[in-house]
């Protein structure tokens, strides 16, 4: 469910004009700036992927708990926890478009690796964005609460992650400068395509199944 990002917290803010994924995601590694917290951007993305389109709807305010406990969020004032809240909800009503079959959700944009220090990079990126949108459709359950449509999604997402750590035994046998050879890259060129088509499928299905149990 989309979030009023004019109308959150304390106050009104007024309504901006509409950001580019890049603005936005700007936008959030500034605020993770400010407030740190052990998720980078692709990660709580990715979780917040998850939970849009999991079994159970949560207030997506209340999930800012997950990334940040009370002491990191201290605000210099009322305008700075509006703009915090604000950019927070744009960037849940943004995944909540995805959630459409016309506007495919696609992991964070990365250039594809070239050298083994790339390859770690990249890795790190997308291992975290499986394992997130992961974490964020379980909501804490066990994956043998889910019922079988469900479980087959999850497993699709299990897939994705087991490449990665294939992918990984890429790392350890090349030195951070070592030019990846040809065959890595294709696979790399290959998982990327592969994917951006998996996780755009998962969230579209899991959203039809969430609609389909509130009908």
């Amino acid at each position: 469910m989309p979030v009023p990002a004019q109308t959150i917290s304390s106050g009104r803010v007024a309504a901006a004009p509409r950001l580019s994924d890049e603005q936005l995601r700007e936008r959030m590694e500034s605020l993770l700036r400010q407030h740190p917290c052990d998720y980078d951007y692709p990660a709580i993305r990715a979780f917040l992927m998850g939970e849009a389109v999991a079994p159970v709807a949560m207030d997506p305010m209340e999930l800012c708990t997950v990334f940040w406990d009370e002491q990191a969020l201290v605000f210099a004032d009322a305008a700075a926890r509006n703009a915090f809240h604000q950019t927070f909800a744009l960037l849940w009503n943004r995944l909540q478009e995805h959630t459409r079959k016309k506007s495919p959700f696609r992991l964070t944009p990365l250039a594809l690796p070239g050298t083994g220090a790339q390859l770690e990079h990249y890795l790190n990126v997308r291992g975290s964005e499986f394992s997130s949108l992961h974490a964020g459709f379980l909501q804490g359950r066990d994956s043998s609460e889910l019922d079988d449509a469900r479980n087959a999604l999850v497993a699709t997402l299990s897939a994705g992650s087991f490449v990665v750590q294939r992918l990984w035994g890429e790392v350890y046998v090349a030195a951070e400068d070592d030019i990846l050879p040809r065959d890595v890259v294709l696979t790399v060129r290959r998982f990327e395509t592969t994917a951006n088509r998996d996780v755009a499928e998962f969230v579209w299905k899991a959203a039809r199944l969430r609609q389909s149990v509130r009908s």
